[in-house]
């Protein structure tokens, strides 16, 4: 097997397995709504894509990149592996923090962050940062609007441990990564394309499907619109309540869209009459006016969609891969209402 720089890194974060003349990847999904599970790919289903996210993202050897967390999860694993391949030098924190990612860009000039990351890092000094690379979640488009205010360039990108890259934001719409078909099947988004994983790793299960012609999915939700430009809603996260099912990423849009919103999180909570119910934490600024924000969802929401409790949060939880912990904001609420910190 020829050596590179990039596999002698995967083969230091251990995702490298070598055997009778044979490589190939085993990735740990990020599990934030499942158990981890272990995605096996071949090694060029990383390596030969390398080259279109250097010339999609504009990233070069003379770059000093930051890698804001550990490579416990795909995407940062894949960061790491890129940065190798274009001799670059990358900065790995070991664990997320705002303070120390601002230290680092100080100096680092292209980041890797998740959209939750971004947006803590609204109204502080970025230092050289120059380009964001993002993934993990859908950027809400006021989040993506403050980086281009603050002269930074966001590439961002959708896709999944087992589908590799889908989609690349090219202009103003997500667009099929290079070598990408992608179809929208009853609002499930299919793709085909060299990146796609070998299966999960023996005696695994999980969200991905495959059919006959070499098309898989791993159940995100999306749409096609008329320009061929991606959107995607995410996999299927409801809150069942009073026997109507409430989509949290349909909630969750509306109120990122709410001025002084920074970002947002819905969840159910038990409730003995309605089954859940549907609570909203938001991040926003101290002065930030909650009756306002209240009435302005009361007027983009269907009455059985709206928040029935709203909570005002300076963060939110993350997992170890930088994206939104959702049942740690759950289980953070319901453990308050039972110490009686917050009403039943």
């Amino acid at each position: 097997m020829r050596e590179t720089p990039a596999r002698d890194v995967l083969r230091t974060l251990g995702l490298l397995r070598e055997s009778d003349g044979r490589a190939w990847l085993e990735l740990q999904t990020s599990g934030t709504t499942d158990r981890p599970r272990t995605v096996v790919r071949s090694l060029a289903s990383w390596e030969d894509s390398f080259d279109h996210l250097s010339r999609l993202t504009g990233v070069t050897s003379a770059d000093r990149v930051l890698v804001p967390a550990p490579p416990t999860g795909s995407m940062f694993a894949f960061a790491l592996a890129h940065t190798a391949h274009l001799g670059a030098e990358a900065v790995n924190l070991p664990q997320w923090s705002p303070r120390g990612a601002v230290a680092a860009l100080r100096t680092c000039t292209v980041a890797h962050l998740t959209p939750a990351m971004l947006a803590g890092l609204a109204g502080r000094d970025l230092g050289r940062l120059r380009t964001v690379v993002c993934a993990g979640s859908a950027l809400p488009a006021p989040v993506r609007e403050r980086a281009h205010e603050a002269g930074l360039r966001v590439v961002d990108y959708y896709g999944s441990a087992e589908l590799s890259f889908v989609a690349i934001r090219s202009g103003a719409r997500l667009a099929p990564f290079p070598q990408v078909e992608v179809e929208v099947r009853d609002g499930v988004v299919w793709a085909r394309s060299p990146w796609l994983c070998q299966g999960y790793a023996p005696g695994q299960s999980g969200p991905l499907r495959r059919d006959r012609d070499g098309w898989a999915t791993v159940g995100d939700r999306g749409r096609l619109d008329d320009d061929g430009g991606l959107h995607v809603v995410g996999r299927d996260d409801t809150v069942t309540t009073g026997g109507v099912s409430v989509p949290c990423s349909d909630v969750e849009a509306v109120l990122r869209s709410i001025d002084g919103i920074t970002d947002a999180v819905v969840v159910g909570t038990p409730h003995p009459g309605l089954g859940e119910l549907v609570e909203a934490v938001v991040v926003a600024p101290a002065a930030f006016d909650l009756a306002s924000a209240q009435s302005r969802a009361t007027e983009r929401l269907a009455p059985t969609h709206l928040p029935r409790r709203w909570h005002v949060w300076t963060d939110l939880p993350l997992t170890p891969v930088g994206k939104v912990d959702r049942p740690e904001v759950r289980r953070r609420l319901v453990a308050a209402r039972e110490a009686g910190v917050l009403p039943s």
